[in-house]
């Protein structure tokens, strides 16, 4: 009777082989997989790990050797920030901002953290009349082109952030609304922005507002940047920008997936743009504490979308190629309920200055600390 040892062995060497081509993964793929498990522990940390003092916050120390944030508190580390900055290329610096005035506010609010002593005061600050209404606040903000699509330049040697730019005509006030009419409103008709720049950080506003007209707004937007990158044509506002911030939330109503009116059909559309344009990021913001209304507090309200987020949006969110998340729902709960972080007078959705600030620390940790 022949010995089987040799077929045992020959056995083997196939299992062996079929091990090496199919399922072994290559030294690059463990390094993917690797960077992006590091990835999601960061994210995880800015969303759960954010811990509330008396008039501050502070990050967890566990997770610091490991992301490195610049922020590990509500002080600034100026130098530290825009040195980090400095390091990036000059694609991954530029930072787009679709939503509505929050989106904007917090443009302004990561302006104000680069520019350190050279940020740009809001005009409130000096004004008693607008204080007692607001409340006393001094990251800038602006009230030119606010409804529009807008950047400004942030100069990382000096901190100092130049005027707002736009290639829109100056006949459009509302790009929203032009947008609604026809995305092709979007096309520039002016010179295209300037990009590329060493030693400045570009920072742009793309207005789309709230409500059932902002989410449909933002699926125009959408579609004729994927139209414009299928024709290969350029010339639609700020679409030179490859790191884009979208406000989640605009419209309560339409979290939902299983339609193409709802956030399902943002989701579709940018796995469509990321498919034709492989360097492009986009970092869907978690939805941030607000009030229903003035009066009210709705925390079973805020508790619920939490959950929305969690079960649904993230999970789908992740399986897009070139998507990030940075949920900042429940750290701006929770600031709230400590006292820490308040809004205006009279606002059931803008935060004062601390809020503000607050929110840009984390986006910047994550953009110096993620798959970016």
């Amino acid at each position: 009777m022949p010995s089987l040892f040799p077929l045992l062995q020959l056995f083997l060497g196939f299992v062996l082989l079929a091990q090496i081509v199919f399922f072994r993964e290559t030294e690059e793929e463990r390094g993917v997989s690797s960077f992006v498990e590091s990835c999601r522990v960061c994210e995880q940390a800015l969303a759960n790990d954010v811990v509330w003092g008396e008039n501050s916050w502070s990050l967890e120390l566990d997770n610091q050797a490991k992301c490195k944030f610049p922020f590990l508190e509500a002080k600034k580390a100026v130098d530290d920030v825009r040195e980090r900055f400095r390091q990036l290329s000059n694609r991954r610096k530029d930072i787009l901002f679709i939503g509505n005035s929050v989106s904007r506010r917090q443009l302004y609010a990561v302006a104000h953290i680069l520019g350190g002593e050279k940020a740009r005061v809001n005009p409130i600050a000096n004004n008693e009349t607008l204080q007692e209404r607001y409340g006393i606040q001094r990251v800038f903000d602006s009230k030119l082109k606010y409804h529009n699509a807008f950047e400004v330049e942030v100069n990382l040697e000096s901190g100092e952030m130049g005027e707002q730019s736009s290639c829109l005509p100056d006949s459009i006030e509302n790009i929203a609304e032009e947008i609604l009419k026809d995305k092709n409103a979007m096309r520039c008709s002016k010179p295209q922005l300037k990009m590329d720049q060493p030693g400045v950080v570009r920072l742009a506003f793309l207005y789309v507002g709230s409500g059932s007209k902002a989410h449909k707004a933002v699926l125009k937007a959408f579609d004729a940047w994927i139209e414009g990158a299928k024709s290969r044509k350029g010339g639609y506002v700020l679409d030179t920008y490859n790191m884009i911030v979208i406000q989640v939330g605009l419209d309560s109503s339409v979290l939902q997936l299983d339609r193409d009116d709802g956030y399902g059909g943002i989701l579709q559309r940018v796995k469509e743009l990321v498919s034709l344009r492989e360097d492009l990021r986009v970092i869907f913001s978690g939805i941030h504490h607000h009030f229903i209304n003035a009066n009210h507090d709705d925390f079973e309200y805020q508790e619920k979308l939490r959950e929305f987020l969690d079960k649904s949006l993230w999970p789908s969110v992740r399986k897009i190629k070139g998507t990030q998340i940075l949920d900042t729902t429940r750290s701006t709960i929770e600031g709230v309920r400590s006292g820490v972080l308040e809004h205006e007078r009279g606002s059931s959705w803008h935060f004062m200055d601390k809020g503000r600030i607050f929110l840009a620390s984390l986006l910047v940790n994550h953009l110096l600390r993620s798959c970016v």
